[in-house]
């Protein structure tokens, strides 16, 4: 009797196993997921998606010159996303031709240039132990991103 019980046990455990996930996709949402970002991103917007983590980290870090370190890791970040950046072509190409398209693919990588150069300025001071020089720079290329995104960027993906 005492072995019957366990098999029976032993049965309904292993049912339980095999079923719950079906249980588990019947409770789930009627609606379907949202596409995972990194599925519809292009590189581009990847590499911006690093830029804007990373300064939403280091506006917390930089008005304190104990975590400069840290903040300098987070500028490395941005600037190694912004060179990735600096080879890319904003989606908005895609919509003009010829010249006009060259010279927005020449506009674009002139604003990186300059953003890239604020980054350098950010860094120095940071590195020179300047936070309050550091937090002008930042809020220097937060003035950068708001044009560059105005003439880079898609209405639809601002």
């Amino acid at each position: 009797m005492k072995n019957l019980r366990l098999i029976s046990a032993s049965i309904l455990i292993a049912s339980l196993a095999a079923v719950a996930p079906a249980l588990h996709a019947d409770t789930a949402s009627p609606a379907a997921p949202a596409p995972a970002k990194a599925e519809t991103s292009t590189p581009l917007e990847i590499q911006m998606h690093r830029i804007g983590k990373s300064v939403k980290a280091l506006k917390k870090l930089i008005g304190d010159p104990t975590k400069n370190a840290a903040s300098l890791q987070l500028v490395a970040v941005i600037r190694d996303a912004a060179n990735t950046s600096l080879t890319l072509v904003p989606k908005k190409a895609a919509d003009l031709s010829g010249p006009a398209r060259d010279k927005f693919v020449a506009d674009y990588q002139a604003g990186m240039k300059q953003f890239i150069a604020g980054v350098d300025k950010l860094s120095e001071a940071l590195a020179a132990g300047d936070n309050a020089a550091a937090l002008k720079d930042l809020r220097d290329l937060f003035g950068i991103e708001k044009q560059d995104h105005k003439l880079f960027r898609k209405p639809e993906d601002r």
